[in-house]
């Protein structure tokens, strides 16, 4: 009987193994706990600032405050719910000390990530209101200028050097079963040529 499904089912298995081996090295590289997934500190260093872990209650809500009252053009922020579950979702709506709207955005999500201008210096609040049913915990995130910073493109910037690896070892991840499969079905073809030659 040929062999070669035999090998090919038997590489992408070997694939499968570096890939989640090497996803789970940069993972616990990090220092992420097993029990809590955690953006900031997985992407350590790429956030001016981190908000404590802050519990808020249904339909209530808290305020995050973040400084651009000086040389801050752009804002990328975002929020985490640490521990989040199916059907839970905030609604975060920004002001500044003046009363003054600049959005408001919705998420179901366990994380969303949003780029704001800032067309003048201010301290902004980020209402946080939790729209779920039960009570959540969440993290703030916030980087200055991210088009201006290395943190975001530079060879040694968290970006390059823990996110894009754990995405390559997603896609060898994928190939490595996709080999599997492939190796199987070619195993079961040949298995069944072979015995058609007998019958």
């Amino acid at each position: 009987m040929r062999k070669r499904g035999i090998y090919i089912a038997l590489g992408g298995l070997v694939i499968v193994f570096v890939s989640f081996l090497t996803a789970m090295t940069l993972v616990s590289n990090t220092g992420i706990s097993n029990s809590e997934f955690s953006i900031s500190e997985m992407m350590k260093g790429m956030f001016d600032e981190v908000t404590d872990k802050t519990q808020i209650d249904p339909e209530q809500t808290n305020t995050f405050s973040f400084d651009a009252s000086s040389d801050v053009n752009t804002l990328f922020w975002g929020l985490q719910i640490m521990d989040y579950e199916n059907d839970d979702s905030v609604s975060v709506s920004i002001s500044n000390i003046y009363g003054d709207e600049f959005g408001t955005f919705g998420s179901d999500q366990p994380a969303f990530f949003e780029t704001m201008k800032i067309k003048q210096p201010d301290i902004y609040s980020f209402n946080v209101k939790n729209t779920g049913h039960r009570p959540i915990h969440v993290v703030m995130m916030f980087t200055k200028n991210p088009e201006e910073s290395k943190r975001f493109s530079g060879p040694n910037s968290p970006l390059t050097k823990t996110v894009l690896p754990i995405a390559a070892a997603g896609m060898l991840l994928i190939i490595g079963i996709i080999s599997t499969i492939v190796g199987g079905i070619i195993l079961v073809v040949d298995y069944k040529k072979k015995n058609s030659r007998f019958n």
